[in-house]
């Protein structure tokens, strides 16, 4: 499964994945880094990202080569694995997630990763209220080499910062942005490995704790159907 169709799956109610430009001076991006990332709940992931091939042309213009892998679980339904190989580029507030080498379609579903907002949220955080627009995306769920994916739309609603307090990371004691929101979808059927499943309406509330000193999402809290997940950064370098 290519990561964008994994990070449907798990990302999509789980860990998101944006950015702004100050990821190009982040502590992880060089070559040699590293993220690994663990979740547990109704969405597990396991997964560990490398860095390489890193080009800085400027502190708001950059980009490297993303290896690694992911395994994922959602729901008890929906399973698997991935190799990761993208190259990701940073220009300001807009950043690309792409496979080398492969064309995208006109038309193909495809993930934005402004959903994803690992690395933040187009601009800095500023103060305790702060508000970042209502966000929409279209995505797919399936494997492409097994057959026919499935289209969905992904609505995140208004995100609100909370006020800044100190948690524990996999880098220590950090003072970190609560930003809350909620995130859903609309039922659907899905086509995994030659089975129709029935994929029910999602709802979620979402909490992303941003460490702006990391230019990182170190944990994301999600309550669904009251039952909580949690996605965090297990270690960085």
């Amino acid at each position: 499964m290519k990561l964008k169709y994994l990070w449907l799956t798990a990302a999509m109610l789980g860990l998101p994945y944006a950015a702004n430009a100050e990821v190009c001076q982040a502590k992880f991006f060089h070559d040699g880094g590293e993220i690994e990332i663990v979740g547990s709940g109704l969405i597990q992931v396991s997964a560990k990202l490398n860095f390489s091939q890193v080009k800085k042309t400027s502190t708001q213009q950059c980009q490297a080569l993303v290896k690694g892998y992911a395994n994922y679980a959602l729901l008890g339904m929906l399973s698997g694995e991935t190799d990761v190989n993208h190259v990701m580029r940073v220009d300001g507030v807009k950043t690309s997630l792409s496979n080398p080498g492969v064309a995208k379609k006109p038309g193909d579903p495809d993930v934005d990763v402004q959903m994803l907002s690992l690395f933040g949220y187009g601009e800095p955080i500023r103060a305790a209220g702060q508000r970042f627009p209502a966000q929409s995306f279209r995505l797919a769920i399936g494997d492409p080499r097994r057959g026919p994916t499935t289209p969905v739309t992904v609505r995140m609603g208004e995100k609100t910062v909370g006020a800044q307090q100190r948690i524990e990371t996999a880098a220590g004691q950090q003072s970190c942005w609560p930003v809350r929101y909620s995130r859903g979808t609309d039922p659907t059927v899905v086509n995994v490995r030659g089975a129709i499943i029935p994929l029910p309406n999602i709802q979620s509330q979402v909490t992303d704790w941003f460490c702006p000193s990391l230019n990182l999402v170190m944990r994301q809290e999600i309550m669904q159907s009251g039952q909580r997940s949690v996605i965090e950064v297990k270690s960085l370098r």
